[in-house]
């Protein structure tokens, strides 16, 4: 018998596995955050970092980082 492919019918996929322990460390018997978590949004959800900027994909909240510029007009003031 020939096996045909069903129209309309997607292969199936696993999920991707969280990576959330990839954001902690351990110290002795303390728990500690290493990425910035969102300040509207509270603990647990965490900041992307890219390209000069972080971003919150629940809220939408971004924040840049300041231009190398703007620091050195800054420390000469």
């Amino acid at each position: 018998m020939i096996k045909s492919k069903i129209k309309g019918k997607k292969k199936h996929t696993n999920k991707p596995t969280s990576v959330k322990y990839k954001k902690y460390t351990v110290e002795g018997d303390k728990i500690i955050k290493k990425a910035r978590s969102c300040p509207r949004c509270g603990p647990g959800i965490f900041l992307s970092v890219g390209k000069g900027r972080a971003y919150c994909g629940r809220c939408h909240f971004t924040e840049f980082e300041k231009k190398k510029v703007e620091i050195e007009l800054e420390s000469k003031e």
